[in-house]
């Protein structure tokens, strides 16, 4: 684990789990910046804005910049190239937060589905205050022919009250294969997300390892990429479901607290 330059965690089930930090996660990534690596955080998380969710990293004791998040926003970018972003108006499901990114990104965000004007893409992200009002506003616009994005499609957010509805499981009432047939996905492992990661890892995937806790999207975005992946066992993904899975990640350990402790002893080697 000590090889690699560019190292891209997972933050829930990861890193973090219910707003608290697994023990030595703090500890490893100040490792990793004394031994001169260069650090990003790569998460589908829907709610929060990159800014506010740099902050609250920040309060729980990581210490990092705005710049190193990649987002489903990151992708959101990728997708639409600069020169379309004023061409395009979005009907956005999702928290305030996602909406006011996407708005200061500069992309025309449309309030209401059934006003005068005509939003060409409806862009869902899970969110505690998504009302039934906007999935059916948006579920009209789709059969309308509009397109549909999926900041991620996972089913399930890590708690440790249980699992939260993500992205994914919220699509299945607007993505009806008759109305919308091929949905766009930005969060990992989707190509969008790939594309905001070669930008920062200057396309030395190589020398590269993506640290995560899903097998179909922190392990799948590695693979996709041909980029080493470790799969910590504090998330979606028990001993049970790796067994089972055909494509193995490059490392597997119970928790980052295992990879601190061997990456420490291994500096004094």
């Amino acid at each position: 684990m000590k090889q690699y330059q560019y190292y891209f965690f997972d933050l829930d089930g990861t890193l973090l789990m219910g707003g608290e930090l697994i023990p030595h996660a703090q500890e490893l990534i100040e490792e990793l910046y004394v031994q001169k690596k260069q650090v990003f955080f790569l998460t589908n998380h829907p709610v929060r804005s990159r800014q506010i969710l740099s902050n609250d990293l920040q309060s729980m004791g990581l210490r990092l910049t705005e710049d190193q998040l990649i987002t489903p926003i990151a992708a959101l970018e990728k997708y639409f190239p600069e020169e379309h972003k004023k061409e395009v108006q979005l009907y956005v499901i999702g928290s305030t937060m996602i909406k006011d990114e996407i708005r200061n990104l500069g992309f025309r965000i449309v309030e209401e589905a059934a006003s005068n004007r005509d939003p060409s893409y409806v862009v869902l992200g899970m969110a505690p205050s998504i009302t039934y009002t906007e999935l059916q506003e948006g579920f009209h616009l789709l059969q309308k022919g509009r397109k549909l994005i999926l900041l991620n499609r996972d089913l399930l957010c890590p708690n440790p009250k249980g699992y939260l509805i993500d992205t994914g499981s919220l699509a299945r009432l607007l993505d009806h294969p008759h109305i919308v047939p091929d949905p766009v996905v930005l969060g990992k492992p989707s190509f969008w997300m790939q594309q905001a990661i070669r930008q920062q890892n200057a396309g030395n995937c190589h020398l590269s390892v993506i640290i995560g806790d899903s097998l179909p999207s922190d392990i799948a975005i590695g693979e996709a990429m041909g980029i080493d992946t470790c799969l910590v066992l504090t998330g979606v993904t028990s001993e049970d479901e790796l067994a089972k899975h055909e494509q193995q990640p490059t490392f597997v350990y119970n928790s980052v607290s295992d990879i601190y402790l061997e990456i420490k002893e291994q500096s004094y080697v």
